[in-house]
């Protein structure tokens, strides 16, 4: 059997979240949402992720997570208009096919190699067990106040469309 993340549909989700309690199968405090509601969080969600179309501003846009040509969360498409852009970047799709990737990760894929990068996942099991603050989990308040991030992670990874190398790529021809 197939193990399920209780944590998706429970009304207690946020506060968890604040806990750093993450994934669970099993849990005494579980509180499911009904179908309505988890309806409407899910829009909520689309709506703050995706946003508007930056080609034509239309609200009717979604990730392409389920999308069968990408399978790619990191890409909005607007079906209004049809344009694919990189929710991460900002950069637009001319054309789409087949598991097009936005040419950022390129860009991503180089710096990490040229200076040693860890992605996130590999911080958390690598570098925070080594950490005072670290008892199963970050007990920083803010995280992202980490003086331990500094070498290890990208400085530009909460928003890669501030780093010099995509602002090139971004203002290059499309």
């Amino acid at each position: 059997m197939e193990r399920t993340n209780l944590c998706m549909t429970c009304r207690k989700m946020p506060e968890c979240l604040a806990k750093r309690i993450f994934d669970r199968d099993t849990c005494n405090e579980y509180q499911p949402l009904s179908l309505s509601e988890l309806l409407d969080r899910d829009r909520f969600v689309q709506s703050l992720m995706v946003g508007p179309c930056p080609q034509c501003g239309s609200e009717n846009t979604y990730d392409c997570e389920n999308n069968p040509l990408l399978e790619d969360v990191t890409v909005g498409h607007c079906l209004d208009c049809e344009t694919y852009w990189c929710l991460e970047c900002g950069y637009v799709f001319d054309k789409v096919e087949k598991d097009t990737q936005c040419p950022h990760w390129r860009i991503c894929d180089e710096c990490f190699k040229e200076y040693g990068y860890l992605d996130a996942g590999e911080f958390v099991k690598k570098i925070c067990p080594t950490c005072e603050h670290y008892d199963n989990g970050c007990r920083i308040e803010d995280p992202s106040q980490c003086e331990k991030e500094d070498g290890f992670l990208c400085p530009y990874d909460a928003d890669v469309s501030e780093c010099p190398r995509i602002e090139e790529l971004l203002e290059g021809p499309m």
